[in-house]
């Protein structure tokens, strides 16, 4: 999507969420219908390269009874269409920006909390490094986030042993948000050139934030 429609459409949802209505809503769902090129290019480039995915679709979010809901992406399996929602990712990004930053030894706090404390710190932190990314790179993520729950991604490993695992909801949201990051660092190489993390000053550092104490 070229900077200015985004401009544009982060412009919209702003109105909207300052003045939820008919009005702002009504806006909105004509500038994301003009979008739909642009989400057709995504499932083409990044969504149907998955073998489980290859006919999936992309889709924008409309308003219904002139609103918009709170989720960012949403894959609807009846029509196995990843429908993202604007608002819902504006909202995301400006979570992320009110979060406090990471703490600077992460594996000592890892030492002094329960492991559902830890988890939910580390999903709190990592949402704060994503401050750094631009807000229309986080549209992107939270699409690739939705495909990693479709693919089950962190189930993977789990699969292969013969004992029953089960996995909090910040682990899973955090190892699908890993995933995710991975694949928005190629897509950003295949649309604008460059590292990703170097461009915008990304530092996540996985071993920091293990499980392991």
């Amino acid at each position: 999507m070229p900077t200015t429609s985004w401009t544009q459409i982060e412009k919209l949802c702003n109105s909207y969420l300052r003045k939820p209505g008919a009005t702002t809503a009504s806006t909105l769902d004509k500038c994301l219908k003009r979008a739909t090129d642009f989400a057709e290019k995504l499932a083409i480039y990044f969504i149907r390269k998955h073998t489980k995915l290859a006919e999936a679709n992309v889709a924008f979010c409309v308003s219904s009874n002139e609103a918009f809901p709170e989720w960012g992406c949403q894959y609807d399996e009846t029509n196995a269409t990843f429908v993202l929602n604007p608002v819902g990712v504006i909202q995301f990004y400006k979570s992320c920006l009110e979060l406090p930053p990471a703490p600077p030894q992460p594996t000592v706090l890892r030492s002094k909390v329960t492991k559902e404390e830890w988890s939910a710190r580390r999903l709190a932190a990592y949402k704060a490094e994503l401050r750094k990314l631009p807000s229309q790179l986080h549209l992107f993520l939270l699409l690739f986030q939705e495909v990693a729950r479709v693919l089950e991604v962190t189930y993977v490993d789990r699969r292969r042993s013969t004992v029953k695992q089960e996995i909090a909801k910040d682990d899973l949201d955090y190892q699908n948000f890993l995933w995710a990051f991975r694949e928005l660092e190629s897509a950003y190489d295949y649309l604008f050139g460059g590292d990703l993390r170097t461009k915008t000053q990304f530092t996540w550092w996985e071993a920091e934030w293990s499980d392991k104490k």
